[in-house]
C-alpha cells in the first residue's frame, strides 16, 4: 500500500468512527457504574465508568428527547 492509500485508510476510519462520537452519562446505571448499590457487578454498558460513548446520531437524538420533556 502507498502513502495515500494507507492515509485515505486512516482519513475513513476517523470519519466513521472518531469524529462527532461524544461521552454522556450512561443510561443502564444512571452514572454510578453499578446497577444497584447492593454490591452488584460493574454496569456492562459502560464497564462501571459511568460514562458511554455514543454516535453523533444518537448524540442528537438524546439531546432532541431531553429538549422535549
Amino acid at each position: 500500500m502507498t502513502f495515500a492509500e494507507r492515509k485515505a485508510d486512516r482519513k475513513a476510519y476517523f470519519e466513521k468512527w472518531v469524529k462527532g462520537w461524544k461521552l454522556v452519562t450512561c443510561t443502564a446505571c444512571n452514572g454510578s457504574g453499578h446497577y444497584d448499590n447492593n454490591d452488584s457487578p460493574a454496569c456492562g454498558g459502560c464497564d462501571g465508568t459511568g460514562r458511554e460513548r455514543v454516535s453523533p446520531d444518537q448524540y442528537r437524538r438524546l439531546v432532541d428527547t431531553e429538549a422535549e420533556g
